[in-house]
């Protein structure tokens, strides 16, 4: 009689098959992750070459005169990139460097150090990086396009940016699609990059929203003490690069501090992950005033003095505090007050030691602004920003009439947001985790996007840091998974139902958008311009062939930077208002 063997060979097929499937399994988040990050990298390159499209149907600047194209960056645009220009055609970079700093051309018969005076190390970069270039990739890349690409491959990066932060808040890519599509689709109403190029928000933008997605991370409870230091870094280096590129990152700045220590008083963020952030500023300040040769309107600045007044708080006040509701709550109010009266007095401090007087304009245009009719402020200085659109309040139409779609669904879910916010924060102080503690991170970008959207109701400039930030908590919170689960589950919708509807929504929200925007934007690129200012080009050619070199000339803000740019001509005024001797000389001519 035959034995019946026994084979083995099923059950380890059996479990090989399973080691196989639990593997995939594994590998599924990461795959998902790299897939998603392809897209973003993907968007962000498209909109850098849809961006120089763009340019090129508006001002057709391949084919116009290399003058025209100087004169197409208007106003200050034209002063800042002129500083790109001496640079990269001086002798060598160090006597470009040398010209800058004892610069006698800018504001005739004066002296001044422009890396003192302006915020142009963003040139100063370029500059050295395109000398350096082989000869045969400058014959094929222009300065003035290794320029302008840079700044736009720049923004093609902050559209990545804006696309991880919205699936770092939500949990799933499909929000970064939709904060893409918020911006792409409303873009006249996000960005100046198109009129106004050099401009100094469009270097420093990118890396603002660069630095808020570092923190988005680093705010995360989940995030591992190794990766930290790495994090830190980042950080530091994208807070840097933004204070140094734009004179008005020091208020941007202001209004994050303000929405990191209000995480820090409410107890939704470790005390010494504010800690680190709040040095990490006051060390980018310090840079930077450092490599602007003490420039007086950063160390004196608000920040600075709150950077080191919640400093102080947050070392003396570090324990959580515990007891009861009503003692937690004096201990909030305690905190914010505290930290607001060290700020004005160690503002005071410094003005008055230092002798600073360069930024009491602004002060004076705020009161202005808000009505305190005292005309012995309203001086000329304020005028000067009065008179300019920019510094007006927003309209209200801004919202309703520019941003279709995105204003309604971000209202809707800030109101959600601020109800949770404020539920959470309450039930904390009963000794209760709320249901936005373990999401600080979502705490952080919700404030801050309030003080933003302060900054830009208030002037209507700033609602280019706004919106797209608005895209960001927008998309974040209408897609966030945990948030549409938590929801759907009240009315017992089981999880299939739950997927597909947190899926759908922001798909069907993007349709409607593709099907509003689209005809528009694909007209808008049909449509060829080209840039024509012959009075201008004749002006220039006339300086420039029958005028002598040292000849200096004096004229409206706007044109004299042109005259600087095409000409490399002396002039007595420019385009920048961030000094005050400067305005009293404009104010001068003017007479």
């Amino acid at each position: 009689m035959k034995k019946k063997s026994i084979s083995t060979t099923k059950p380890a097929t059996l479990l090989s098959e399973y080691s196989y499937k639990e593997s995939a399994l594994n590998l599924a988040p990461y795959i998902f992750s790299v897939v998603g990050l392809l897209v973003a990298f993907y968007i962000g390159y498209w909109y850098a070459g849809y961006s120089k499209q763009l340019h090129e149907n508006e001002m057709w600047f391949s084919n116009i005169k290399q003058v025209e194209r100087e004169i197409s960056f208007r106003t200050e645009s034209g002063l800042y990139f002129s500083y790109y220009k001496q640079l990269v055609l001086a002798p060598t970079l160090l006597k470009g460097i040398h010209s800058l700093i004892n610069d006698n051309l800018t504001e005739h018969l004066l002296t001044i150090n422009i890396l003192e005076r302006f915020n142009i190390y963003q040139e100063v970069l370029l500059a050295a990086i395109y000398r350096i270039l082989p000869s045969s990739i400058q014959k094929n890349w222009e300065y003035v396009y290794f320029y302008i690409d840079n700044i736009f491959g720049l923004h093609g990066a902050m559209m990545v940016t804006l696309f991880i932060s919205a699936w770092l808040l939500s949990g799933s890519p499909i929000a970064g699609l939709l904060a893409n599509g918020f911006f792409i689709f409303h873009r006249p109403h996000m960005t100046r990059l198109f009129k106004t190029i050099p401009l100094r928000e469009s270097f420093s933008l990118p890396f603002i929203f660069m630095q808020i997605t570092l923190l988005t991370i680093f705010f995360q409870r989940n995030v591992r003490v190794s990766f930290e230091k790495p994090l830190l870094v980042l950080i530091s280096l994208t807070t840097f690069a933004y204070t140094i590129t734009w004179q008005f990152s020091q208020f941007v700045m202001l209004l994050q501090s303000f929405a990191l220590f209000g995480v820090y008083a409410l107890e939704f963020v470790e005390t010494r992950k504010v800690k680190y952030v709040f040095w990490i500023f006051l060390g980018s300040l310090s840079t930077t005033c450092l490599l602007m040769f003490g420039n007086d309107m950063i160390y004196s600045s608000l920040v600075s003095s709150f950077c080191i007044a919640s400093l102080l708080v947050i070392y003396v006040q570090n324990a959580k505090v515990e007891g009861s509701f009503l003692k937690k709550l004096f201990v909030l109010l305690l905190r914010i007050i505290v930290t607001l009266s060290l700020t004005m007095i160690i503002s005071i401090i410094i003005k008055k030691l230092a002798k600073v007087e360069s930024d009491t304009h602004v002060y004076k245009f705020v009161m202005t602004k808000f009505g305190y009719q005292d005309y012995s402020i309203m001086d000329f200085d304020v005028r000067l920003y009065l008179c300019n659109g920019g510094f007006d309040f927003m309209p209200f139409s801004e919202l309703t009439d520019g941003l279709v779609y995105l204003f309604p669904v971000y209202f809707i879910c800030m109101i959600i947001a601020l109800v949770c916010l404020m539920v959470s924060y309450i039930e904390s102080l009963r000794g209760a985790p709320g249901v936005l503690y373990n999401h600080p991170e979502i705490v952080f970008n919700v404030i801050l996007n309030i003080f933003y959207a302060v900054l830009a109701l208030s002037t209507q400039r700033m609602k280019f840091l706004w919106f797209p930030h608005m895209t960001v908590v927008a998309a974040g919170l209408f897609c966030n998974e945990k948030a549409w689960k938590w929801l759907l589950e009240k009315f017992k919708v089981n999880n299939v139902f739950i997927w597909l509807i947190n899926h759908s929504a922001p798909i069907i929200i993007l349709a409607l958008l593709v099907q509003k925007k689209l005809p528009g934007m694909k007209e808008e690129l049909s449509n060829l311009f080209q840039f024509n200012d012959p009075d201008t080009v004749a002006l220039m050619n006339w300086i420039n062939t029958s005028t002598p070199p040292e000849s200096s000339f004096t004229g409206t803000m706007q044109l004299l930077a042109g005259v600087k740019l095409c000409t490399s001509r002396p002039i007595t005024n420019h385009p920048h208002y961030e000094n005050k001797f400067l305005r009293q000389r404009t104010k001068e001519k003017r007479k």
